[in-house]
């Protein structure tokens, strides 16, 4: 009996590459933006526009032969590629991508918008999962955690308790709690941390996109957080694409190029992919969705076949095409 246990617990984990987790990722179908020619409008950085226009400030800086420190004058004309895979994960809700520092937006099925944020340290990880937003403060203040009182201390700071509203307050004028313990969506004082992992494990947006999405969210909203460091899409038309992000807390359980492998197996799509192109994509990190579609596209058909070693898998619709409303 034991031999029996011991030789079924085996197999269970040798069936799936993504061992640990409740389900496969999905496979996603909306791919947005482009590139673009941008005018800078006033002075700023490549750190804070690249934020704006949520991408990473890296790709944003050797595109134009620029360094992150540069100041970048009015009527400066810039390359920026905006393009996303949408994590449709939601109908409805706050879908949070944690390796590409971005929140996506959906309603009625259809993706709106994504916002960048600053997450947490590798040392204080933003954690993963579904949450709901609890409650919603303007000007806030903000009660230190314990853990954080310590660390001033151990740094040298003057310890506080709490934070009253305020330019000191880290805050700032929004504050959304979520059910995740100690996990809140707020804007901050520190714009510049923004595209960077450097909280405590909230979640920081620029004070403005924060100002504007505040008033549309309410109370119950629910909130995903996932940790996708890549993402393979296949659109309506059959054109495959690849996205890569750091895996900057080390998560993934195995290889970039095997975790694919296995993701395209499971969705039968191996002999669909250009497999020469997908080395330098693995490489290059840059968070920009490249095309890896092998000969003509192939539309997808509505449901994905028998996910292997066990029941079928469901392949979401466009978020813009969805059978009917519903929240996970």
């Amino acid at each position: 009996m034991a031999r029996r246990c011991w030789l079924l617990l085996m197999i269970l984990l040798a069936q799936s590459a993504w061992a640990g987790a409740s389900q496969p990722p999905p496979l996603y179908h909306q791919v947005v933006g482009g590139e673009e020619d941008y005018q800078v409008p006033e002075k700023t950085t490549v750190v804070l526009l690249a934020a704006e226009k949520g991408v990473k400030f890296t790709v944003l800086a050797k595109r134009n032969g620029l360094k992150g420190s540069d100041k970048l004058t009015p009527g400066m004309v810039l390359k920026i590629n905006t393009a996303h895979i949408v994590p449709a994960e939601l109908d409805r809700g706050l879908v949070i991508n944690l390796p590409e520092l971005l929140l996506y937006r959906f309603e009625n099925g259809a993706y709106l918008r994504c916002y960048s944020l600053a997450l947490g340290k590798p040392t204080w990880q933003t954690p993963t999962g579904r949450y709901k937003i609890e409650d919603k403060r303007t000007n806030p203040t903000w009660q230190v955690p314990t853990s954080i009182q310590e660390e001033m201390e151990a740094e040298g700071l003057e310890v506080e308790e709490k934070v009253p509203p305020g330019p000191k307050n880290p805050l700032g004028h929004y504050y959304m709690g979520t059910s995740a313990w100690g996990i809140g969506i707020h804007a901050t004082n520190h714009p510049g941390t923004i595209g960077f992992y450097a909280s405590h494990g909230c979640i920081r947006m620029l004070p403005q996109e924060m100002a504007q999405l505040f008033p549309q969210i309410e109370v119950g909203t629910p909130v995903k957080i996932i940790y996708r460091p890549l993402k393979l899409a296949v659109t309506p038309e059959g054109r495959v694409f690849l996205e890569a992000h750091p895996d900057v807390y080390h998560l993934m359980q195995e290889p970039a190029l095997d975790y694919l492998r296995d993701l395209a197996e499971r969705y039968q799509l191996g002999d669909r992919l250009d497999w020469d192109k997908v080395p330098a994509i693995l490489k290059a990190k840059e968070g920009i969705p490249r095309e890896i579609t092998k000969g003509p596209p192939q539309p997808l058909p509505l449901q994905s076949p028998p996910a292997k070693g066990g029941s079928p898998q469901e392949v979401r619709l466009s978020p813009l095409q969805p059978p009917k409303p519903r929240v996970e």
